[in-house]
């Protein structure tokens, strides 16, 4: 199936923040990823992470079933990311995936160093794998720990620390955390770390991997397909020219949308695992867009499912060649037909939809596909 332009948004934010103990004992530093998915975890000089934590629903349903302690970070890394490929959180077909980095250590040269350090191996990551995605300065685009920055005049670095110890233990302020040192907050984080790992790991991780294994099943063909041309040589970089400035322009706006995008997937995928697509898709569903421009400019293009097994159809569009209007509605059954919604009218036609969350596509006769996104009602 052809590429379907959607919005939707990958988003990485990567920090870190080294601290060194007066008696030169280990370095420790700190690094946090952000897809709206959010990871962090602590590293150690050897580079080997010695604890993680996972900061909503979705980093613990991309980390489900990895172990990334006593990792490499950069080999933990790779693993999160490829498994945020495979679920989703990364496109294989879009060119708007976005890194952000922000790296911090006490010293501010050896802070740029090592930016530059992960800003290569991000580069080289998505590169190899031809994957369209921007590695974009998380200091430029973070608001709320910028916040930070200028209301207690302290580092960016600093700050997105003191900002991860009072979200993982809620008894804290941020003035009592302003107190401690970076070596203090760190060591904190760490048996923080462990304690939540623990609780996500007896709780919540089973739950997070039912959900992950339905991701993945939906998008296995497109992923694999993906992989094999990357492997054969053919698969193309795609061009990313526009799309950092796209970001910082309008960042938390391209953030908010992908993060409804994905919690669409994830509520189609809690239907899956429950055994309620059916009632899931029940609703009105409305045009949106189309992988490529129609012959026809469409003024409105509706779908409604009713929980019956029914559904109507109704439409108006202008042809592009000679203005004239056609109108039209249709209706009769549809069904779920091995993870295919299959819309049979009166006259016994069938038209099969591909289902995307809370949007279902269609692919016309001339190879262009039609989304049409479900509406959201309100009690």
């Amino acid at each position: 199936m052809k590429k379907l332009f959607t919005f939707a948004l990958f988003m990485v934010m990567l920090f870190g923040i080294a601290a060194c103990t007066s008696d030169g004992a280990d370095d420790y530093s700190y690094v946090s990823l952000e897809i709206n998915p959010a990871m962090e975890m602590i590293i150690n000089k050897e580079e080997n992470v010695v604890s993680y934590s996972l900061r909503n629903e979705a980093a613990e349903i991309i980390a489900a079933g990895l172990e990334l302690k006593d990792m490499n970070y950069e080999e933990a890394l790779h693993l999160y990311l490829n498994a945020a490929v495979e679920t989703g959180y990364i496109d294989t077909e879009r060119n708007d995936n976005a890194v952000a980095i922000q790296v911090s250590k006490t010293k501010e040269e050896d802070a740029n160093q090592f930016q530059l350090q992960v800003e290569t191996q991000l580069n080289a990551y998505f590169g190899e794998n031809k994957l369209g995605a921007v590695v974009l300065n998380q200091g430029e685009v973070n608001e709320a720990v910028q916040e930070l920055v200028d209301l207690y005049d302290i580092t960016f670095g600093f700050a997105k620390l003191v900002d991860a110890y009072v979200a993982l233990d809620e008894t804290q302020t941020v003035e009592e955390a302003l107190e401690m040192t970076p070596q203090e907050l760190i060591d904190a984080l760490v048996g923080l770390q462990d304690a939540y790992l623990a609780v996500y790991r007896n709780q919540r991780e089973v739950g997070a991997q039912a959900i992950k294994d339905e991701l993945e099943v939906a998008l296995q063909a497109k992923v694999q397909a993906h992989r094999d041309a990357v492997t054969a040589g053919t698969a193309q970089m795609p061009d990313t020219s526009n799309v950092k400035a796209a970001y910082l322009n309008n960042y938390e706006g391209l953030k908010a949308e992908f993060v409804i995008r994905n919690q669409e997937r994830i509520e189609y995928a809690h239907a899956i695992k429950t055994g309620e697509v059916a009632q899931y898709l029940v609703g009105e569903y409305s045009y949106e867009k189309s992988s490529e421009e129609l012959p026809y400019i469409v003024t409105y293009h509706n779908f409604t499912l009713n929980s019956d097994g029914t559904y109507t159809e109704s439409w108006s569009w202008v042809s592009r060649t000679n203005a004239q209007t056609t109108d039209g509605t249709d209706q009769g059954t549809w069904a779920v037909v091995e993870g295919i919604l299959v819309f049979t009218n009166e006259n016994e036609y069938s038209k099969d939809f591909e289902i995307q969350g809370a949007r279902i596509v269609y692919e016309d006769l001339d190879g262009i596909l039609i989304a049409f996104k479900k509406l959201v009602t309100t009690n």
